[in-house]
């Protein structure tokens, strides 16, 4: 159990540790706001416009 706090306790003081967490953080944002985008019906071209193609 102590390696274990140890171990949490230098991850917690690490400088790569929470860079990687901002990383993380800005790719996980980055994909929510891609599968909004990807998932969203935001076309707001007229019906007729399809229905010529």
């Amino acid at each position: 159990m102590k390696a274990f706090t140890t171990l949490r306790q230098k991850l917690k003081n690490s400088k790569v540790w929470a860079y990687g967490k901002y990383v993380l953080l800005f790719y996980a944002l980055m994909m929510i706001i891609y599968g909004y985008f990807m998932l969203a019906n935001l076309s707001t071209a007229p019906k007729f416009i399809y229905a010529q193609f």
